[in-house]
C-alpha cells in the first residue's frame, strides 16, 4: 500500500490534522538500519484519530538520499506491554520510507515493540526491533528507541 494512502486512513470518517512538532526531548526516534546510515529523526508529525495513533518521524534534507521517516500505527486504546507486530489483537504496523532514488516505502514484516504508555495516554515511549524487505526481497533489521507525545 502506497504510504500516503495509508497515511490517509488513521480516520477517514472525521477530519484529522497533522501536527508537526520540531524534535526534542519529548519526541524523537533514533534507529540504526542495517546496511544504512543511523537514522535521527528532526522532525515530527502526530495524527490522532478515533481508532489510532501515527507518529510520523522525519529526518534528512527533503529530496536527498538522507530523506527518510518512520511511522508508527499504534491502536489508540493500547496499554504498555511487549507486542508482536501485525498482531490481530493489537494491530501494530511499521513503515520506513527512503529516497534511493525515488519515494519508496517498506513496511515491517516481523518484529517486537515494547511499549510504556503513561496513564493518562498522552506519553509515549519504547523500543521496537523489526524487519524489512527491501525491493529486491532481501531483508534487513531496524532497531530504534523511541518516545513521543499526543499533547501540543
Amino acid at each position: 500500500m502506497d504510504i500516503q494512502q495509508r497515511r490517509s486512513f488513521v480516520d477517514s470518517r472525521i477530519p484529522v490534522e497533522m501536527k508537526f512538532r520540531q524534535c526534542c526531548q519529548k519526541n524523537y526516534l533514533s534507529a540504526t538500519l542495517q546496511d544504512r546510515d543511523e537514522f535521527n529523526s528532526e522532525e515530527f508529525y502526530i495524527s490522532v484519530g478515533s481508532r489510532e495513533i501515527l507518529a510520523v518521524f522525519k529526518a534528512g534534507e527533503k529530496d536527498t538520499p538522507e530523506d527518510r521517516a518512520f511511522d508508527i500505527y499504534i491502536p489508540k486504546n493500547i496499554e504498555t506491554g511487549y507486542y508482536e507486530l501485525n498482531s490481530p489483537d493489537q494491530l501494530i504496523e511499521i513503515a520506513l520510507t527512503e529516497k534511493f532514488p525515488t519515494y519508496t516505502s517498506y513496511w515491517a514484516f516481523k518484529g517486537a515493540m515494547d511499549l510504556v504508555v503513561n496513564t493518562d495516554k498522552q506519553d509515549y515511549s519504547g523500543t521496537f526491533n523489526v524487519s524489512f524487505k527491501d525491493k529486491e526481497n532481501r531483508e534487513f533489521i531496524s532497531e530504534a528507541k523511541f518516545a513521543f507525545s499526543v499533547e501540543a
